[in-house]
């Protein structure tokens, strides 16, 4: 058929088009390239700057726009675990603990106590996956189990 799998006919435009037409060869030899490069030389050009990343307050509610700050529960250059409570905020309806929705480490708070903030905004800067929890820390609590179901 003239494809690579013959070992004696060299191949032929067009006997095996979806390999010839396909991203893969193009995506392999970049992939290939950075593979070969020095991490330290293309750490600072893509791999770090990506890590840092901004996250807005998050949904509390159905009519709920707006929140005050009561308490934040870290500061900046803190370690923060996935899920760990990072800001209680409260509305006129409900006081909310807020989640870390990625571990790494606070680079910058973009509200303070007592600050009202709305839904949307920006809230934290964390620098993903850089850090490690201070030894001794305890963990994040685990969610709850499931209660075991009724036998039949």
């Amino acid at each position: 058929n003239g494809c690579a799998t013959s070992p004696r006919q060299p191949p032929t435009i067009g006997a095996c088009q979806r390999f010839h037409t396909s991203p893969a060869p193009a995506a392999a030899t970049m992939l290939a390239r950075a593979v070969r490069a020095p991490a330290a030389r293309l750490a600072p050009r893509w791999c770090r700057q990506m890590a840092v990343q901004k996250f807005p307050v998050p949904e509390m509610g159905d009519s709920i726009s707006e929140g005050t700050v009561l308490e934040l529960s870290k500061q900046v250059g803190d370690y923060v675990a996935l899920e760990e409570v990072l800001v209680v905020v409260e509305t006129d309806k409900v006081t909310v603990d807020v989640r870390s929705p990625a571990a790494g480490t606070i680079t910058k708070w973009f509200a303070n106590p007592d600050d009202t903030i709305e839904v949307g905004s920006d809230l934290i800067e964390i620098d993903v996956g850089v850090g490690e929890p201070a030894p001794g820390a305890a963990p994040p609590p685990a969610p709850a189990a499931a209660a075991p179901a009724a036998p039949p």
